[in-house]
């Protein structure tokens, strides 16, 4: 864990792409400033009474760890988000091919194998403080947290941990997402959005280097947005892609108005979806929906709440009477099953 003063890597500069400038270069650093806690998260306690949170240093997001707490308040270990992805250069982004916004985009040729780009080490993953993911301690004891990554199109990773802080697995879509836990037969099921986003520039924001297009030819696939349930090793159980296009507001009488705008369906703006105890998934969209999603991810309901509105990363909450509460345009909606 790097002290207040230790130096702490940034990233590369827009002058200096395609990244990373040199097969050895390295960007400027800056004081890591203190370990502290991260914004917007929610603790959370496991049976045994340790708890889980995350913390950063203060100057720099890269450096980002779970911390796992005694019930005296005492430290029991920390495990860092660091040295665990190998899935940059040559992985979510091609190595040697760049040029204009109407290439993919890709690595600077001779960048090594797996590097995040920004910053030629391997891959870190980010703790924001504009984020509002906090861990999640599933059936098995073992902790599951979504953090940032900027050089897979901004999906972030979820990252997975033993109870005794053991770096497990990751699964490529991390960013704002507090997963739901789904027991049934013995074993349990991860919940997660799972949005492969369209308009983000590949690793940077520079749509000459960068652009912003993702067809079948993307090594992460075209633009598309997912409901996905993951098994406990994080391997895709099954998917539900948003496949919506309408644009709807709601008339005074009550009447809906459409249009469609939007061909590759609309992102999941949640930050915590819910499951019912039939294994139900409960997710609302930017296309002002609320969606009850049925195992397998085969079909589905959808209630229109609004507006279709970028809103803001709220959860999907279930009470023990089985109501539903989801927001939408900064109002509460109360669905029953």
């Amino acid at each position: 864990m790097p002290g207040a003063k230790g130096h702490c890597y940034l990233g590369f500069t827009n002058a200096q792409l395609p990244w990373p400038p040199k097969p050895n270069a390295q960007p400027k650093s800056t004081n890591c400033g203190s370990q502290r806690a991260a914004l917007n998260v929610a603790p959370a306690i496991a049976p045994d009474g340790t708890i889980y949170t995350i913390s950063r240093s203060h100057f720099d997001d890269r450096h980002a760890y779970l911390l796992a707490v005694n019930p005296n308040m005492t430290g029991k270990w920390a495990a860092s988000f660091r040295n665990r992805l190998n899935d940059g250069c040559g992985v979510s982004e091609p190595i040697g091919n760049f040029g204009l916004a109407s290439a993919n985009g890709g690595c600077r040729t001779g960048a090594p194998f797996g590097v995040d780009p920004e910053t030629n080490e391997p891959p870190a993953a980010r703790v924001l403080d504009s984020s509002s993911s906090s861990p999640t301690i599933a059936p098995d004891g073992t902790i599951l947290y979504g953090a940032y990554t900027r050089y897979n199109r901004s999906q972030g990773h979820l990252m997975h941990f033993s109870a005794n802080g053991d770096f497990l697995n990751s699964f490529p879509f991390g960013w704002d997402i507090t997963p739901a836990i789904y027991p049934h037969n013995n074993t349990y099921s991860v919940v997660v959005k799972d949005n492969h986003y369209g308009n983000i520039g590949t690793y940077c924001s520079d749509p000459e280097w960068c652009p912003n297009f993702r067809d079948s030819s993307d090594l992460m696939g075209p633009e598309a947005y997912f409901v996905t349930q993951l098994d406990p090793s994080l391997n895709t159980e099954w998917r539900f892609q948003n496949t919506n296009t309408q644009s709807c507001t709601r008339n005074a009488d009550g009447t809906l108005s459409c249009k469609s705008d939007h061909l590759n369906g609309f992102e999941w703006c949640i930050n915590a979806p819910v499951v019912d105890a039939n294994g139900v998934v409960y997710a609302n969209s930017e296309d002002g929906n609320l969606y009850a999603i049925q195992q397998g991810g085969t079909s589905a309901q959808r209630i229109f709440q609004n507006l279709v509105i970028g809103a803001a990363y709220t959860p999907v909450s279930l009470d023990s009477s089985g109501r539903i509460y989801s927001q939408n345009d900064g109002v509460l909606f109360v669905v029953t099953q």
